[in-house]
């Protein structure tokens, strides 16, 4: 199950507990094309710190969609950030990206905490202040 937090915008936050089907992960990839297609500046945190690692099939769905949008990512997505805790998810993560190189330029962190300072830097980064400010008010909820 996931859950998409748009409230924040700029700021995107996903949330995934325990498994995820194929069907949910689809679901997941719409509304990831809905984000970019606001063509907007935002900065993406995916939470997987409470589920399961993705299949192997819905982790090539996964780099099917970033190769998809892999243009408009590199105008818009000013940061995404992957909140991984679980060796088993990592070292799935690290497979996949070894033998199909993902097109996006996320980066691994270890909680959500870190995730949203990162997130934080690469707003002032953007000059998107007020993205700033809500990543920083949020990592210390």
């Amino acid at each position: 199950m996931y859950t998409l937090d748009e409230s924040l915008w700029p700021l995107a936050i996903v949330q995934r507990s325990d498994t995820t089907t194929d069907k949910e992960m689809e679901s997941i990839l719409q509304s990831l094309s809905r984000l970019i297609k606001r063509r907007e500046p935002y900065v993406l945190v995916i939470d997987f710190s409470r589920s399961r690692p993705l299949t192997h099939s819905q982790r090539m769905m996964l780099a099917d969609h970033q190769a998809e949008i892999a243009d408009l990512a590199r105008e818009y997505c000013k940061g995404f950030f992957v909140v991984i805790n679980s060796t088993t998810a990592s070292l799935a993560r690290a497979v996949t990206s070894f033998v199909r190189p993902s097109a996006d330029q996320h980066e691994v962190v270890a909680s959500l905490a870190e995730a949203l300072e990162r997130a934080a830097i690469r707003f002032e980064q953007a000059g998107v202040p007020m993205g700033a400010l809500i990543a920083r008010t949020q990592a210390r909820r």
